[in-house]
């Protein structure tokens, strides 16, 4: 009865203590968060999110109800697109410099772009990729440049496209390596993860590897299962630990810096974390999937 007793204080304990950042002195706080509501209904499965600096919108994909959410910079509420219409359970999402969306459906294997001002809904060109036949689009990113890179997870490769969509070349290609998730720092420097190895990379903008860090295992500076990764302006690297409910920060050169957040149901705490995205101005936003929010720290 005691330790049932003592079992029960506990969970209530961690459930109310304050966020904190271990091994960091500054905390990572708390923003707001995303969630369902009477204006939006119930959010489903959330795909995928990308802040659009030029806008100062939040986009955020909602695999389950096959439509995109646009946030204002205050992380109000503005509109739903396509809610009944011709997306097919959407993930990754970016929005050109143009204002063109594209939106990966991974179970049609398209990445869809979407110009809203002209009222079109076109797949992504792919006559000039080698194999493209296989072609199977995971995450996309895009740089300071407009360009947009996309892992071809059938074929190992990360692709870049132009700023005007036109196939430029393929960048990487790792025969042995499965990419799960791709940004682009300020610079052009290519970030990617391999959930299954434990093993963030990053190239340079010709693709020539520069760094390689992470290993699986159950230590503070090691991956139970990362999901996705997001670079900050100080080039701090994020990886979101699904399995551990955490995101673990490491410096320029791989070198663990601290972690923040763990398992929970309150506003900071994460269910089973599967995509980050940090803007320009260093907002975290963690995809927080089985508490169907987006959780948003500073």
């Amino acid at each position: 009865m005691i330790k049932k007793s003592f079992l029960v204080f506990y969970i209530l304990l961690i459930s109310i203590v304050p966020l904190e950042a271990y091994g960091k002195k500054d905390a990572i706080n708390i923003i707001t968060t995303l969630n369902s509501n009477q204006d939006i209904g119930i959010l489903g499965l959330i795909g995928g999110v990308f802040f659009d600096e030029n806008k100062d919108r939040l986009y955020v994909t909602d695999s389950t109800n096959c439509r995109i959410l646009s946030y204002d910079s205050e992380f109000n509420y503005l509109s739903s697109l396509h809610p009944k219409g011709d997306l097919k359970n959407p993930t990754s999402i970016l929005r050109t410099i143009d204002g063109k969306f594209l939106v990966v459906e991974p179970s049609k294997r398209n990445v869809v772009v979407i110009d809203v001002t002209q009222k079109s809904f076109n797949l992504l060109d792919l006559a000039e990729v080698p194999d493209s036949g296989t072609f199977n689009p995971g995450r996309m990113a895009i740089d300071s440049d407009g360009n947009i890179y996309i892992i071809d997870r059938a074929n190992n490769r990360i692709l870049v496209f132009n700023s005007n969509l036109k196939f430029n070349k393929e960048v990487i290609r790792e025969s042995k390596i499965r990419f799960n998730d791709i940004k682009v720092g300020k610079n052009g420097d290519i970030y990617t993860l391999s959930t299954l190895e434990g093993i963030a990379r990053k190239y340079d903008r010709s693709g020539k590897k520069i760094l390689e860090f992470g290993s699986r295992g159950k230590g503070r500076d090691e991956f139970s299962f990362p999901t996705s990764l997001a670079v900050d302006n100080k080039g701090l690297i994020y990886i979101v630990d699904q399995h551990e409910n955490r995101v673990l920060v490491f410096d320029i050169k791989g070198k663990f810096v601290f972690n923040f957040s763990r398992l929970g149901w309150i506003e900071g705490c994460l269910a089973t974390p599967s995509y980050i995205f940090i803007n320009n101005s260093d907002t975290i936003f963690v995809v927080d999937r089985d508490n169907s929010r987006v959780s948003i720290f500073k």
